[in-house]
């Protein structure tokens, strides 16, 4: 609804169009003049009817054909359509990938000019030489010590976690760095020397590839709707794609090995918040979503609502992945044990912070009460996977142990789909196939053991 403020003899008049790629909301505005010797009450009709026909015009698609620039189609998608089917996140995530990838290659060219031979191209393009070939490291990492890192990342919006690599020495991107030479109130190459990346490291992953080419092909989808294009040049597209690995999971007596090992683990919240993933195969940010309300310790379940993210420097809460992501867990006693203790624990330390502590009812959080991020666990369990001589994993490789645990234990697909929080078993059966076949092979051998000499 277009807003309409009267000025003097004119009327101010404003429309709303959502949101552009940097998050900042776009409005259009006009200004209405009646005619002479018209009563109040009818200016007040005119500009009104003025007002709803300009908003329509704002909101119209009228200039849009096959001769628009795919960026400007972009530009119009992310203001008038994803808000509407998007959750934050995966917006924020899609904007991301066309500014830094698609629009850098395709944004200047017409629609019609797009074809599927272009796409390959790009794709192709990508996963060789996809990374941008220069990044920062500071000239000093001292410059961020211990008491300066969290006041940096508080006025920067960066993870803290990413303010401790740059710390460490190591490598950030231009955005980042300017962001914490900024902090400190100086020029980038002040703080930070720029550096190439190897030839061998420029190119993007399988699965990056993939996310750029759903992304896109939602885009020209919407187009093909609207009967702005004829066809979707993404959909006959070949994505390249590079030797499949099978995935490295921990086995029962790794898995074993890191629990034991997490007890050394000073920080609490990192080794409880471990431990959770372990027994629940629960996405890191489902954990980080999870409030107390939400465990019933009583009966031994979590319930999985939420899922925490980060934009725009705050962490925020939304629902899971998939509607089936949201789902009940049942954990066993020792889970619940640990628990109770670490909820005992919590307790002591919010009414030592007193007004400190930042309640937001988590069941892992910082130390003053506040979200936990994913990236400090994973950095967490990459210490201590290193230290132990144990494979080099990431934090959401986590959930794909106890998935091979439930599949090795011959739980049905069935359950560990809905365990999982899967759309479907097809997705479970699909990640985890060279487990099951692994399995099969196990149940094959152990049926010509029992049945050995009789044939």
């Amino acid at each position: 609804m277009p807003s309409i403020e009267k000025r003097g003899d004119t009327y101010r008049i404003m429309v709303s169009l959502g949101y552009n790629m940097e998050g900042k909301q776009i409005r259009k505005t006009t200004t209405f003049k009646p005619p002479k010797n018209v009563s109040e009450k009818k200016a007040e009709k005119l500009a009104t009817s003025f007002a709803y026909d300009f908003e329509k015009k704002c909101m119209g698609m009228t200039n849009f054909d096959e001769n628009m620039r795919f960026s400007e189609l972009v530009e119009w998608y992310f203001e008038q359509i994803a808000p509407h089917k998007l959750k934050e996140r995966t917006l924020l995530t899609n904007i991301y990938l066309m500014k830094s990838y698609v629009l850098p290659y395709i944004g200047h060219l017409k629609l019609k000019d797009i074809t599927t031979a272009r796409i390959d191209e790009m794709l192709n393009h990508l996963y060789k030489r996809g990374k941008n070939s220069r990044f920062y490291v500071m000239k000093d990492p001292t410059l961020l010590s211990d008491g300066t890192r969290r006041p940096a990342s508080r006025k920067t919006g960066i993870e803290l976690n990413t303010i401790k690599r740059a710390a460490r020495g190591e490598h950030v991107s231009k955005v980042t760095a300017e962001k914490i030479a900024g902090a400190f109130g100086k020029k980038l190459n002040e703080m930070f020397v720029e550096k190439e990346r190897p030839e061998e490291e420029r190119g993007i992953g399988s699965t990056s590839i993939a996310r750029i080419r759903t992304a896109t092909s939602a885009i020209f989808n919407t187009a093909l709707k609207k009967d702005i294009i004829w066809k979707n040049p993404v959909v006959h597209a070949t994505s390249p794609r590079g030797r499949k690995k099978d995935k490295d999971f921990l086995d029962a007596d790794q898995c074993k090995q890191l629990l034991e090992h997490l007890k050394e683990v000073q920080n609490p919240n990192a080794r409880v918040g471990l431990t959770i993933l372990i027994y629940t195969g629960m996405r890191s940010g489902e954990l980080c979503g999870l409030h107390w309300q939400d465990v019933n310790l009583k009966k031994g379940t979590i319930y999985v609502r939420y899922t925490l993210y980060r934009a725009d420097g705050k962490y925020k809460l939304s629902t899971p992945k998939t509607k089936s992501s949201e789902r009940v867990i049942a954990i066993p006693s020792e889970l619940t044990a640990i628990l109770k203790e670490h909820k005992e624990w919590q307790e002591k330390r919010s009414e030592k912070l007193g007004s400190k502590w930042k309640d937001r009812g988590a069941v892992v959080t910082g130390m003053e009460g506040e979200y936990l991020s994913a990236g400090y666990l994973n950095t967490t369990l990459k210490k201590l996977l290193k230290k132990y001589d144990l494979p080099d994993l990431h934090v959401h490789d986590l959930r794909h142990a106890n998935a091979s645990l439930l599949i090795n234990a011959g739980v049905p697909v069935k359950f560990i789909s809905e365990h999982l929080g899967h759309s479907n078993t097809k997705t479970t059966e699909d990640i985890y196939a060279h487990v099951y076949n692994s399995t099969a092979e196990k149940v094959a051998s152990a049926i010509s053991d029992a049945l050995d000499g009789v044939i």
